[in-house]
């Protein structure tokens, strides 16, 4: 078994995460992790599955967000997971053995929008 660290830099509660075999049943969220929180997991070395869920927020009176992000992996030793927002990739996430999974963001309406 593998250790795999999983870290928060999003400003948001991630609600759920899970980290399952790759192609295999997500099954139970495996917790919650606050902004800049983290926590290790257990994991089998090889592909792994990693997805989690934001909590809503409001992005402007018109948008409301529940952002999900999703990485297939390979794990060969310990690793360390970073879920982050795709305007603001920690430098961190070019180290080896340093995974980053992204929350895509909507963009905000502009007046000329309906």
């Amino acid at each position: 078994m593998q250790t795999l660290e999983l870290v928060n830099k999003t400003p948001r509660q991630i609600e759920a995460f899970y980290v399952y075999p790759h192609g295999g049943d997500r099954g139970a969220s495996r917790g919650s992790l606050a902004p800049e929180a983290r926590t290790t997991v257990q994991v089998k070395a090889g592909q792994i599955d990693v997805y989690a869920v934001s909590a809503k927020y409001q992005l402007d009176e018109h948008t409301r967000d529940r952002p999900e992000a999703n990485q297939e992996l390979e794990i060969r030793g310990p690793a360390k997971v970073i879920f982050y927002d795709a305007d603001s990739r920690p430098a961190e996430v070019s180290r080896q053995d340093v995974f980053g999974v992204e929350f895509s963001l909507p963009k905000p309406r502009g007046n000329d929008e309906p």
